[in-house]
């Protein structure tokens, strides 16, 4: 999981309960609770979005949005590697050497 993943959703937190400590100290918390409101902010989202995307890729967005926890970063000294292994081939070589390079990284 990547760090700034955690600390972001650690302000995130934070800074709903700053909001909420706000409300309750303001009075009554009530007051600040509509759910007629709630209802059309979140239900709209929800269906505005599902009217863009198909149903296959409305659901299949949580699988994507659990990848930012998942997040696997490769070490920066292989693609290090991997770059000065692939600049030796092409000074060698010339660049139509490069074509038989085997690349993992998408980026690369």
């Amino acid at each position: 999981m990547d760090l700034a993943t955690i600390v972001g959703m650690i302000g995130a937190i934070g800074a709903i309960g700053f909001i909420v400590m706000a409300m309750v100290q303001g009075g009554d918390i009530g007051m600040f609770i509509n759910v007629p409101s709630i209802l059309i902010v979140f239900c709209g989202s929800l269906f505005v979005v599902l009217s863009q995307f198909s149903l296959e890729q409305f659901l299949g967005a949580g699988k994507i949005a659990a990848k930012a926890f998942m997040f696997k970063i490769e070490a920066p000294e292989a693609l290090i590697h991997k770059v000065v292994e692939m600049a030796d081939a092409a000074r060698k070589g010339g660049f139509l050497a490069l074509e038989e390079a085997q690349i993992d990284n998408p980026f690369m």
